[in-house]
């Protein structure tokens, strides 16, 4: 839906909508992916964050994802392994380029100018889940699970998830899904805070997520504004930014190693012979 009088960004990887008075619906549009993140997902991100800071008649962003899933996380085709005549160097220039694309778009998650509400329609999985923690609202469908597998990819922590998650979870929880990998339920995540609202009929999730933000941008701004930089105060913002730096730094030392490099290699290549053996199985002649 187009905004009378402005134009909304157009985008490959994003959809977008505009809802009177004020509410923009950003859409994760990859549903033959599960909505995994290419690069040029991050970048259009970022564009819409910062589309979302000039333009002032923007005053509440949703986040939601097509299909049936959230976000499956990064997309592992962007990692492919080099081929024998990818230098080393190029690679991990594109691994910095992309990690600073990653850098900047968490910042503008911290610093938003306007609240952002999560409706999180089916699994959350890694830079998806993390950022949700930086969102002002999370509702969620029952059926969502919430993912965060670093170290089966030689990773680390990201999105802020350092500081995050031992905060809103607890330690051990956080340490269970950072560490650990481990998939945890909406129920759960809602019992421990992470999720504010269920929702319990996939259908009315992005409904009732779009009525939330009508209702916040239909109230004084001024006092939005106001309790969110109580909530947001610039000793926490700056906390976060921190975190964010330190996160990506080290991210970067992780993904150019050879310990992560090999570990994604492994990774697509289990998922290389998933997708082909689901491939054979459909193919055979049914009797």
């Amino acid at each position: 839906m187009a905004m009378a009088g402005v134009a909304l960004p157009k985008l490959q990887t994003i959809r977008l909508e505009y809802h009177d008075p004020g509410v923009l619906v950003m859409t994760f549009n990859r549903p033959e992916r599960m909505n995994s993140m290419v690069p040029e997902s991050y970048s259009e991100w970022k564009q819409v964050m910062e589309y979302t800071r000039g333009e002032p008649m923007i005053r509440v962003l949703v986040v939601t994802g097509s299909g049936r899933a959230y976000s499956a996380g990064q997309d592992l085709s962007a990692h492919a392994p080099q081929t024998p005549t990818t230098s080393t160097a190029s690679v991990n220039e594109d691994i910095w380029r992309r990690n600073e694309v990653t850098r900047s778009l968490t910042r503008l998650l911290i610093t938003s100018p306007i609240p952002i509400i999560a409706a999180v329609n089916g699994p959350a999985i890694g830079y998806a889940c993390t950022t949700l923690a930086l969102c002002d609202l999370v509702l969620s469908v029952e059926s969502a699970i919430f993912r965060t597998p670093f170290a089966e990819l030689a990773f680390c922590a990201e999105g802020c998830s350092s500081l995050t998650f031992p905060r809103i979870l607890g330690p051990a929880v956080a340490n269970d899904m950072i560490l650990f990998g481990r998939s945890v339920n909406a129920r759960e995540m809602h019992q421990r805070g992470f999720v504010a609202r269920l929702v319990a009929s996939d259908d009315q999730l992005l409904p009732t997520a779009v009525a939330v933000a009508r209702e916040l941008a239909g109230r004084s701004q001024e006092a939005i504004n106001a309790s969110r930089g109580l909530i947001r105060n610039q000793r926490y913002i700056d906390e976060l930014l921190e975190t964010n730096d330190a996160e990506m730094d080290e991210l970067y030392r992780r993904m150019i190693s050879d310990d992560a490099k090999q570990a994604v290699a492994q990774m697509f290549a289990k998922l290389q012979a998933k997708a082909k053996k689901k491939s054979v199985s459909s193919s055979k002649p049914k009797i």
